[in-house]
């Protein structure tokens, strides 16, 4: 049977895997490794899939979660795709302005704001939405009267991949009993709610759709509450399969739920991360050493927590494939390590893999979301190649 990771962006060809239409291992030799690398068909692929699922929509927008990569070429390709950027600081803004984005095309959705940054938001003219009451009354008095701002609305509902990754009932997001206050500071504020926001947890799987259709009845009732809003912004946590038992929330079962609950009386938007470039990139690394240890298997790459966090950061370990041989036989359990001088720095624990030797190239995959973008210098191990193929 085919692993799972297999199509796509990914294939097998006569010198291992493939990414698009590239030999990995011809990527590796010329751009050294760590690096990621991505691929453009796949991502356009996937606002297509995103966008046919909108259309039923009169209004709908797509706003791209800009933390979730933000290497120019990949972001530049979705400019041209159409889609906007979801911000969440004032640098994110300026990014995306450079980029070639209109102030129009940005959605910031932030929290614990300063006043600094309120100013910057204020001054590149994009549209905020906010979720502290006492934020509304300052951004009030930095902006034109009758400003149009959103509200983020917690419906504290439980989704996604873990603990780590719930939105429900933590820092973000008004409580259902803070909404009308919200909405009076900005009346007070000449501030116009025209956009109501959530946020759900990330990686939104098959069995979180009653979880979702409940968040959506809950946006519901404020939307009747509130008779200026005309933008529904269900937020992003769309996922991409990153182990082979994981069921992502199919797209039609949630743009249905949407459809159910709000029809045509308002415009659809949605802020996507990982659904558009997860599984369009890999990160490429080299195994470094292998050994035994008291009856364990390990070996190193010379890439570690700092190149990507996924194990350390979010519990979640992702896919490993040896690149010369993709469909090798696994043989062994394997603790695969990084090179980052942290006792937590693994990527993997006991998992079954094949016989694996110093020279090596893996790829751990998918790894186009959240992998660059929360990469650090820790240890001064953050060099890294990226690359849109």
């Amino acid at each position: 049977m085919s692993p799972w990771w297999l199509g796509g962006a990914l294939s097998v060809g006569p010198r291992g895997l493939r990414l698009g239409s590239v030999d990995v291992v011809e990527l590796a030799e010329s751009l050294g490794t760590p690096a990621y690398l991505y691929d453009h068909a796949r991502l356009r692929t996937n606002v297509a899939r995103l966008r046919a699922a909108l259309s039923r929509f009169r209004e709908q927008r797509i706003y791209y979660a800009l933390k979730a990569n933000r290497f120019a070429p990949l972001v530049r390709l979705l400019r041209a795709e159409g889609v906007g950027i979801d911000a969440c600081a004032p640098a994110e803004v300026a990014l995306a302005r450079e980029l070639g984005f209109r102030a129009a095309d940005i959605s910031v959705t932030a929290s614990s704001l300063s006043n600094a940054d309120l100013h910057a938001f204020a001054q590149a003219g994009v549209h905020v939405t906010l979720d502290h009451v006492g934020t509304i009354r300052r951004y009030g008095a930095l902006v034109p009267p009758g400003t149009a701002i959103g509200l983020r609305i917690d419906p504290g509902v439980h989704a996604g991949y873990g603990a780590r990754t719930d939105y429900s009932g933590g820092k973000l997001g008004l409580a259902s009993e803070d909404v009308a206050a919200a909405a009076i500071a900005a009346r007070e504020a000449n501030l116009r709610i025209d956009t109501l926001h959530m946020h759900l947890g990330w990686g939104l799987r098959a069995e979180d759709l009653p979880a979702f259709q409940r968040a959506l009845e809950a946006l519901s009732v404020w939307a009747g509450d509130l008779p200026a809003v005309r933008c529904i912004n269900v937020g992003g946590g769309l996922g991409a399969r990153l182990r082979a038992a994981d069921q992502p929330l199919e797209l039609e079962a949630w743009a249905s739920a949407i459809a159910q609950r709000f029809g045509d009386d308002f415009s659809v938007a949605c802020e996507p991360g990982t659904y558009l470039v997860s599984d369009a990139g890999i990160l490429v690394a080299r195994v470094t050493t292998a050994w035994d240890k008291r009856g364990e298997h390990w070996v190193g790459l010379d890439c570690g927590q700092a190149t990507n966090v996924y194990a350390a950061h979010y519990g979640l370990e992702l896919e490993i494939v040896p690149v010369a041989d993709p469909l090798a036989h696994a043989r062994r359990p394997t603790n695969v390590a990084g090179n980052i001088n942290e006792a937590g720095d693994v990527f993997a624990r006991g998992r079954m893999l094949p016989d694996l030797h110093e020279g090596d190239l893996v790829a751990l995959l998918p790894a186009g979301a959240y992998g660059s973008s929360m990469a650090s210098d820790h240890c001064l191990r953050g060099s890294f190649a990226e690359h849109l193929v």
